[in-house]
């Protein structure tokens, strides 16, 4: 029994962990090649309507250029000015959307004394907990320095919470959405 109680604690703290984890998403160019990849530059995303003023910010763009720069330094990229024929660019963009989530259905139950010899009756109201928060998706884009195409892009939707949107945050999302650039080989 000592057993059984083991291996279904080790399944749940498992699966526990695998829903904390970040997902992040990627999609490449399938002609590109990556092998030859130096030199990078920063570009900042062109600048438009402002949709989401805590993520259209200059302060968001600077967070995310340095743990890009930070992220793709540490691997040995050398940064260079977008005039200088990188290799290739990067750049970002970012979506908030608010999103609602139900925790399920909520029961709860007790005794009202409708008659007045106490005769009592059983209520089981159901109902579900729906709150709403907002979720940011981080997009990371690899353009290729000299055709200007879109080679890879990387992206989580799970990169913030519902206060955060903090260097932490951001580091971590960059670290984990470059974790899968370059692509690996599939030859």
């Amino acid at each position: 029994m000592k057993y059984l109680t083991t291996i279904f604690s080790l399944v749940a703290l498992t699966l526990l962990l695998t829903a904390c984890v970040p997902r992040v998403l990627v999609e490449k160019d399938n002609t590109a090649q990556f092998s030859g990849l130096h030199t990078f530059a920063w570009i900042t995303p062109p600048a438009g309507p402002v949709r989401n003023p805590i993520l259209d910010s200059q302060i968001l763009e600077e967070r995310v250029r340095r743990a890009v720069v930070a992220d793709l330094t540490r691997r040995g990229y050398v940064e260079t000015a977008p005039d200088k024929s990188p290799d290739f660019i990067v750049t970002y963009h970012t979506v908030g959307q608010q999103k609602l989530q139900s925790t399920g259905p909520t029961f709860g139950f007790g005794f009202i004394d409708a008659f007045p010899e106490g005769f009592g009756s059983v209520m089981f109201p159901v109902g579900n907990d729906v709150q709403s928060y907002e979720e940011g998706t981080l997009m990371l884009d690899i353009i290729d320095g000299h055709s200007k195409r879109l080679m890879w892009r990387g992206w989580t939707k799970d990169w913030v919470n519902r206060d955060n949107y903090s260097d932490q945050a951001v580091k971590r999302a960059v670290q984990e959405i470059l974790a899968k650039f370059p692509p690996k080989s599939t030859s």
